[in-house]
C-alpha cells in the first residue's frame, strides 16, 4: 500500500508476544509488519480521536434515524438525546 502522506520513523516498545502476532499475521497476508501496525494505529485514531468538525459538516445519515412520520430534525427532536448522551460521536 502506498501512503500519500509523509511517514515519521518512531521507536515503539511493545510486548514480544504481541509483536509476534503481528509478524505472523503480516506473513499470512503477504504484507509488512510495520504496515499492519500503522493500519492498527490509524484505525484506533479514527475510532477514538475526536476531530473538531463543524456541525454543518457532520453526516448524521448513518448515526441518526428519525421516528416514523418525521420529515426532518425539526419535527423530531428524539435525536437530541443521542447527541447529548454521546451515542453520536463527532
Amino acid at each position: 500500500m502506498k501512503y500519500q502522506y509523509d511517514l515519521k520513523p518512531v521507536t515503539l516498545y511493545i510486548g514480544i508476544k504481541l509483536y509476534e502476532k503481528y509478524q505472523l499475521q503480516a506473513q499470512k497476508q503477504g504484507r509488512k509488519t510495520a504496515e499492519l501496525i500503522r493500519n492498527a494505529m490509524q484505525d484506533y485514531a479514527d475510532l477514538h480521536f475526536k476531530s473538531k468538525n463543524k456541525l454543518k459538516d457532520l453526516d448524521f445519515s448513518r448515526t441518526v434515524s428519525l421516528k416514523a412520520g418525521a420529515s426532518d430534525f425539526l419535527t423530531d427532536s428524539s435525536w437530541k438525546e443521542d447527541f447529548t448522551s454521546g451515542r453520536i460521536n463527532l
